[in-house]
């Protein structure tokens, strides 16, 4: 194994760091705490657990062997969610300082990102005066980062480059009092004044932390450990790209969308269409939803509440995991539970941990209803204390609610059940759509125990589980593309205007652009593909995202017909007027994917997995339930609930009435009786 070029892909978890290391034949996973405060360290512990499993003597030597690592992070998606960015300084066009460019007076970000103070109107580089005032007066408030975002810079920047000139010329980076600005067309062409203007702010606000991490890495990685392949960071557009060019904003959200992608590639391999995808992990809950074997996507998205102009696959998420801590609620003749938002996190995670964790948690009333073994957290190598759940859920659940120990742990576990279910029917009520015979599929550190409650409570029948399901985002790392984005405004050019050859050079230069940005992260620019799509105002007004094939961007009449389409105008009368206001192109470079090992389906039987029974509080009338080994079962073998299938790095419940069939790429497929 050691001769091998290895690639490696690793997720950072908001508990968990999960970990994927393929030769393209060979596959391996690992898990590690996730360390808060430095990310690198989990970067460097996955790294080590991988070499340790591969026979290398420690992570340098391991480097030496790797061709390709990919990284995707929470770190950007955290400084959002906490609000612990820096103070940002916005200049907009005066006029617009309350509802920065939007219909009403009410934004997402003030009091959030920003506060009234930190606005200031200007009026463009009209007057450098007044631009140097603003910069001083934000400067002499603590603001520490400028951006600025004005009317209608997606057609011309020449004003918001001019104002970011008068800044830094003033305050130049050599200086003490110097600040970072940012023009919003730098950071979006997108027509939407708001969306723009929002997209700057965040960037600005989380750009600093992931910064600091990512350099701090890649410098461990070259410097340290003198690492000389490729290192990649996840998009939010499922791909991956080099730090040079990475902006903050790409990387919100950038796991679980790897864990779509992942989805992605089951629902192909399986030949399903119609597919809700559950991510549960430490800390969040997450849905998001195939049609067609591809993910839904809707416009407008938001990032954390934060409403923008662009098209991002339906993710929703919730504050709920493994480490939600447990509050006792209701009455003693009708109590309750609520779980989160707040969590313990790794550090000092559930009680059982036995680290400090004062609190209750999902985890502790998973470990007390016997459903986790804690002799076999993570395969052993993580022990948890049985007796300290039990007493965090008997002292802070089980007594102020006046019910057992047994009765606390059923009330957590289906109210934990129930919350995700309510997310999966909010999604189906706003997309309109009966979900009774999707196929759930259900990944994360914790989503094969909540995958048969969730499916009895949401409806549903059939359910998918996953060999790698609990580093099944990292997996979805392994089998993503080099993916770089690239915006171009049109300066809302009318069709007739872009029949010229104008798009197909722009088009051009882009390529031109992607093969050096390829060449700059040491990849080989070949075999390159590209997907083409245009941003047109219809009316003036409402803008509309158009996929667009090379040849219909080279003629109007194609392009007349293209835009026709989309807009539902059957006549093409009214495409006539559409005006032209952004190119995007996204250049994609395939990379080889891992090979999933496919084996020949056997006998039924599992009796050579058994491993014994425990007592269990949930899924089980009878109150036990067998206990199987994951590893050794093998493809065709079938397994009645209740069950539990303990596996090194998560456990598979199989409650009563449901049966599990393990198929030939040693994946579950579960249905309900």
């Amino acid at each position: 194994m050691k001769s091998a070029a290895w690639t490696v892909d690793i997720d950072v978890g908001g508990t968990l760091t999960d970990g994927i290391f393929t030769n393209g034949e060979q596959l391996f996973s690992a898990k590690v705490d996730t360390t808060p405060h430095d990310l690198t360290v989990c970067l460097f512990d996955c790294l080590s657990q991988g070499a340790s499993q591969l026979g290398f003597a420690d992570a340098p030597e391991f480097l030496e062997h790797i061709d390709l690592i990919r990284w995707s992070t929470t770190i950007t998606s955290n400084v959002l969610a906490e609000l612990r960015g820096p103070r940002i300084g916005l200049l907009v066009s005066k006029g617009h300082e309350k509802d920065l460019y939007g219909k009403d007076l009410r934004n997402s970000v003030l009091g959030r990102l920003l506060v009234e103070k930190d606005i200031i109107g200007v009026n463009g580089s009209s007057d450098g005066i007044e631009v140097t005032n603003a910069a001083r007066t934000l400067l002499e408030g603590g603001v520490r980062r400028i951006c600025v975002s004005l009317k209608g810079s997606h057609r011309d920047s020449a004003s918001e480059l001019s104002v970011k000139s008068a800044i830094d010329l003033q305050y130049p980076d050599h200086f003490l009092g110097s600040v970072p600005v940012l023009a919003g067309s730098d950071i979006s062409k997108s027509a939407d004044d708001r969306t723009r203007t929002y997209c700057a702010v965040i960037n600005a606000y989380t750009h600093g932390a992931l910064a600091a991490t990512l350099f701090k890495a890649e410098d461990e990685l070259r410097q340290t450990s003198q690492y000389a392949g490729t290192f990649l960071v996840s998009h939010i557009n499922g791909g991956v790209a080099g730090i040079a060019k990475t902006k903050a904003i790409d990387t919100i959200e950038s796991g679980p969308i790897l864990g779509i992608h992942a989805s992605v590639f089951f629902a192909q391999l399986y030949g399903l269409k119609d597919v809700v995808a559950m991510d549960i992990g430490g800390t969040t809950a997450k849905i998001s939803v195939l049609k067609n074997g591809l993910p839904i996507n809707r416009k407008p998205s938001d990032f954390f509440g934060i409403p923008v102009e662009i098209s991002l696959p339906d993710l929703r998420s919730i504050a709920l995991g493994g480490g939600s801590i447990v509050k006792p609620a209701g009455t003693p003749s009708s109590p309750t539970v609520e779980l989160g938002p707040e969590s313990m996190g790794s550090f000092p995670g559930p009680a059982c941990y036995g680290l400090g964790g004062d609190q209750a948690t999902l985890t502790d009333a998973f470990v007390t209803a016997g459903l986790i073994n804690p002799d076999f957290f993570l395969g052993g190598s993580k022990p948890l204390d049985r007796e300290l759940a039990q007493r965090a859920m008997e002292d802070l659940v089980a007594k102020p609610l006046s019910v057992s120990v047994e009765e606390a742990c059923r009330l957590v576990i289906g109210r934990a059940f129930e919350m995700v279910a309510e997310l999966i029917a909010a999604s189906g009520k706003e997309l309109k759509q009966d979900f009774s015979h999707h196929t759930l599929f259900a990944y994360g550190g914790n989503g094969s125990l909540f995958a048969c409650g969730v499916a009895e409570k949401a409806g549903m029948r059939n359910v998918q589980v996953f060999a790698l399901g609990p580093v099944f985002s990292a997996f979805g790392s392994s089998v993503s593309d080099i993916c770089h984005v690239y915006e171009r405004g049109l300066g809302g050019n009318s069709i007739s205007g872009a029949g010229d050859g104008t798009l197909l050079k722009i088009l051009e230069e882009i390529e031109a652009e992607g093969k050096k940005d390829l060449l700059g992260e040491g990849i080989r620019p070949d075999g390159l593909t590209h997907d083409i799509e245009l941003e047109a105002s219809v009316d003036g007004r409402n803008s509309v995202a158009v996929p667009c094939s090379e040849p219909a961007i080279s003629s109007e009449k194609e392009l007349h017909a293209t835009l026709a389409k989309a807009i539902g105008d059957t006549s093409g009368a009214a495409a006539k007027s559409i005006s032209l206001e952004l190119m995007r192109v996204r250049i994609k470079k395939a990379m080889a994917k891992p090979q999933l090992l496919n084996r020949t389906l056997k006998s039924p039987d599992p009796a050579h997995a058994r491993t014994g029974s425990r007592k269990v509080f949930w899924g089980s009338h009878s109150g036990e339930a067998l206990v199987y080994r994951w590893e050794s079962l093998e493809p065709g073998n079938r397994i009645e609930g209740p069950a539990i299938l303990e596996a090194v790095n998560t456990t598979y419940f199989v409650p009563e009435n449901w049966t599990i069939a393990i198929d030939r790429f040693g994946n579950g497929a579960l249905t309900r009786k």
